[in-house]
This record gives C-alpha cells, sequence and structure tokens, in this order.
C-alpha cells in the first residue's frame, strides 16, 4: 500500500520500545504488534494543561487508536479526532501506519460513530488498499465508509491477521446502540472504545442505553468466563478510547468491570455514591462504585430504582 512520505517524522526507526512522537500523535508499545497512537503530543499534551496556579491553560481531549499487526494482515480500530491543530495530521497519520505494517493489507475498525473516534478518516477512505470491518447498523444513515470497500461485521464476528493474531469483534450497546469492542484473542487485550468509558465515567445518554448497558456488562462477563474464548481474566486489560481519562489507575482491569456490574446493582439499591456534573441538561450525575464510574441522568437511574 502506498503512503505519503513525511521525512522529517521517520527520524526515529529503532523500533517500539519506547513511546516517540509522529506529527502530533505519540505511538505508546504495548505488546510487540500491538500500539496505541494517541493524537497528543508534548505540544499538545494529553488531557487537562494548568499553570503553576492551578488556572487550566489548555485541554486536549485526545483519542485513541490502536494499530494490530499479523503476519499477513494488519488491523487500525478507531480514527481519533479530527486534528486541525497540526497541518502535518493526515500525512504523519499515514506515515506512522505504513511504517509499522509495511506491505501488510489494512483494515480498519470502529468502535462507534462518534466524530472524536472518525475523525481521521481521510487519511485512508480514499486508498484502494484500506478495507474497512464495520458494525455497519452503527453507521446506519451516516454513510462514510466507501461501499465497495467495506465489510459488514455483522453481529458478532472475527478477523484473522495472520500469525496468531485473531480479533474477535463483540457488541456491547450502551453508550451507542451498536458500540463494538474488540478482543485479541489469547494475548488478554480488549479494545473497547467508549463503550466502557475508559476509567473516568462511560456516558449513557438515554434510559434505553443504561438497560443495554446492564445487558453489556453481564453479557461481556460472560464472555470473558467462557472457557472456549481464551481468556485469563487475571490477566485481562481493557483499553479504552480516551486512554488519558483512566487518572490515577495503572490500568483497566477486569475488577473494572466487576466494579461496574456492583455499580449497577447500587443503582438499583439506591446505595451507590451520586456526584453532581454539568455535561449538558441530561448528562447530571457520576454514579460511583469502586473503580467504576456511569455518567447518567439522576431522573432516569431514580425510575429504575422505582421499577
Amino acid at each position: 500500500m502506498k503512503f505519503h512520505p513525511v521525512l522529517l517524522l521517520l527520524l526515529v526507526t529503532t523500533g517500539l520500545a519506547q513511546p516517540r512522537e509522529v506529527g502530533p500523535f505519540t505511538v505508546h508499545p504495548i505488546i510487540p504488534g500491538v500500539m496505541r497512537i494517541e493524537d497528543a503530543n508534548r505540544s499538545n499534551p494529553a488531557g487537562i494543561q494548568r499553570d503553576a496556579q492551578g488556572a487550566v491553560t489548555g485541554f486536549n481531549n485526545c483519542s485513541d487508536m490502536y494499530l494490530l499487526v499479523g503476519r499477513e494482515r494488519a488491523l487500525l480500530i478507531d480514527l481519533s479526532n479530527a486534528i486541525k491543530w497540526d497541518d502535518s495530521a493526515v500525512a504523519s497519520l499515514q506515515s506512522l501506519v505504513g511504517e509499522a505494517i509495511g506491505a501488510r493489507k489494512l483494515h480498519i475498525a470502529i468502535t462507534h460513530y462518534h466524530g472524536d473516534h472518525t475523525g481521521m478518516l481521510p487519511a485512508f477512505r480514499d486508498n484502494p488498499a484500506v478495507t474497512f470491518w464495520i458494525q455497519t447498523d452503527e453507521f446506519k444513515g451516516r454513510e462514510i465508509f466507501p461501499p465497495e470497500r467495506t465489510v459488514p461485521i455483522g453481529g458478532d464476528s472475527s478477523l484473522d491477521l495472520g500469525g496468531g493474531f485473531v480479533v474477535e469483534a463483540l457488541k456491547i450497546p450502551g453508550h451507542t446502540d451498536h458500540s463494538t469492542a474488540y478482543f485479541l484473542r489469547g494475548k488478554n487485550l480488549v479494545f473497547t472504545g467508549d463503550g466502557l468509558g475508559s476509567g473516568n465515567g462511560v456516558w449513557i445518554f438515554s434510559a434505553e442505553g443504561f438497560a443495554q448497558y446492564r445487558r453489556t456488562v453481564d453479557r461481556l462477563i460472560t464472555h470473558i468466563r467462557t472457557p472456549a474464548n481464551g481468556i485469563d481474566e487475571s490477566r485481562l486489560v481493557i483499553f479504552g478510547g480516551h486512554h488519558w481519562q483512566k487518572r490515577e489507575k495503572e490500568k483497566l482491569t477486569m475488577q473494572y468491570l466487576l466494579d461496574m456490574q456492583k455499580l449497577i446493582a447500587d443503582i438499583k439499591a439506591g446505595t451507590a455514591r451520586e456526584e453532581r456534573v454539568t455535561f449538558g441538561p441530561y448528562l447530571n450525575t457520576n454514579f460511583i462504585s469502586g473503580e467504576a464510574t456511569i455518567t447518567w441522568n439522576k431522573a432516569d437511574a431514580e425510575k429504575f430504582r422505582a421499577e
């Protein structure tokens, strides 16, 4: 596949042992063949920036992409924000992906339709060598991918990248109606976009969304604990769509998911810790238990308790 060269961005070619910057992106290795690509760098760091007096001086709600490189194929999960603060963004992303995958076929998957996960689509949409592996129900009425190169996931499905890298897609509705998680089989890694949040709260936009999310959490735990799926829950690591939001947590693990399950029960019982927030007229309360936070609506939570 052909990618636009950006010579100045390829100065660091010593492998993926350490994080490295490529234009507006920072590449973080996870395991060999798997990397997190964050749309932040030293000039525009992730999250909230403050001066010595504590005043906010900047904010980058950066989003993460995940590149999985198998023996024959590669999969890029999500496409981050549409970067406007660095003119090299498109060429930079093309270069770093091209360098990482070489002659392998590139597939792209998206966890959900929100713009902070589809923003860099222009870097790949017109490349005839790229195929989009898409949960098409999530994009009904939002046909942004070239139809001739779009392969519908169609529920739960898998993609073999070669060399023991098999990616399994699993629907996790709640944050959106057809959010999708991607498990890397046998590696105890799952990439969830915003479907479980990233440690700072999963946003649920309706009562129906909460009902979906309740089922999602139970289904995920069952999936993880089913021996045939080859997941060691003691080693499982969850990678969300906004890594910087994990705050003081070293990583998100099975405990995070179990705390989500307990939090849902606590909301039902009226015992969840509550924190008022102002993320618009609907998202007005954080419900908290252990490592888990659900950002939802106080009135709808009270209706849920009364059911």
